[in-house]
């Protein structure tokens, strides 16, 4: 498998999918920009490949764009939630609403929660893993839409002859 050709429709795939899930107001689009992050590299490439496209190359684009798409949603979702207004002190605040509007919570383990939030190294903790869980989350949806991409734009069979190569006419009979 040539992955020369994969990585420009990945990575564009991956810039659409992580611009898009990252911007306010356009990420309510929940995993549709993460589907058709995938979608976009897998059209692309099936664009531009000379041989047929398999379902499993489709899935591999998708699992690039959506690794590239969790970087570039990270380098914007970063700076915007340390310029937001709330800013760090906001996920402590989020977790403490939360806990108040679960019914029976019991107060020892709100107690250990609000001391857990107040630490200095909380806000790390969450960060990791909410990007080590959005890179999961990317990877699946947008393998999804890679698999799909193939699906609806390969058109060509598996036996077929490749577009770009000439037909070699028959030598002529020999008298």
């Amino acid at each position: 498998m040539n992955m020369e050709n994969k990585w420009k429709p990945a990575i564009i795939g991956g810039i659409l999918l992580g611009v898009l899930s990252s911007l306010p107001l356009l990420n309510c689009g929940c995993c549709a920009w993460i589907i058709g992050g995938g979608f976009l590299a897998a059209y692309l490439y099936v664009k531009e490949s000379p041989l047929v496209v398999t379902l499993g190359q489709g899935a591999i684009l998708g699992l690039l764009a959506g690794v590239i798409g969790t970087v570039v949603m990270t380098l914007f979702t970063i700076p915007m939630m340390l310029l937001s207004p709330e800013g760090t002190a906001g996920i402590a605040e989020q977790i403490q609403q939360v806990m108040d509007q679960i019914p029976g919570f019991p107060e020892e383990s709100r107690k250990s929660m609000a001391e857990l939030a107040s630490q200095e190294d909380f806000l790390q903790i969450v960060l990791i893993t909410s990007i080590f869980a959005q890179l999961v989350f990317n990877c699946l949806f947008a393998m999804l839409g890679g698999a799909l991409g193939v699906a609806i734009f390969e058109k060509r069979k598996t036996g077929d002859a490749s577009p770009q190569t000439p037909e070699i006419p028959a030598p002529p009979p020999e008298e």
